[in-house]
């Protein structure tokens, strides 16, 4: 009796653990910081993808300033990058990359993005957190995204 009231508690204690949230980015820009959730989160072992378009953030980044971006552990532990882009005083529309960030003896947990400019306008930043298919090819397997205001 007593061996099925303890499986039963640990049974009821296991459901009551909820799934483990998803990670959040923290976008931090001229002494403001947002934490967001990710836009698009997919699990390759079952094959399925979560999106949420309410996940998207906005901050004010003033042109030429930096953007720093923290990945929580969870997030480290994957390859993942900062894709961007953003306008030149000219109007230009220019897209960038970060490098990918893949975890060894040493895991990035921050970045820092800097425009080449004083002058450019962040328009967007995302984190995307990278699966690595075929031996080198990353695939995006989530995305934390920032919408920059001027």
């Amino acid at each position: 009796m007593r061996k099925t009231i303890a499986i039963l508690a640990a049974a009821f204690a296991l459901a009551g653990c909820g799934a483990v949230p998803p990670p959040e980015v923290t976008f931090y820009a001229d002494g403001d910081a947002v934490r967001a959730h990710p836009q698009i989160l997919c699990d390759l072992a079952t094959l399925t993808c979560e999106q949420d378009e309410d996940a998207v953030v906005t901050l004010a980044v003033r042109p030429g300033y930096p953007v720093q971006i923290s990945v929580p552990a969870a997030l480290a532990r994957e390859p993942w990058g900062v894709v961007f882009s953003y306008l030149t005083p000219d109007g230009e529309r220019v897209d960038g990359s970060s490098r990918i960030f893949v975890p060894g003896q040493f895991r990035q947990y921050a970045y820092t993005l800097e425009l080449p400019n004083e002058d450019d306008r962040l328009l967007f930043a995302a984190v995307q957190r990278l699966a690595i298919v075929q031996g080198d090819t990353p695939v995006p397997t989530g995305y934390w995204i920032l919408r920059a205001e001027a």
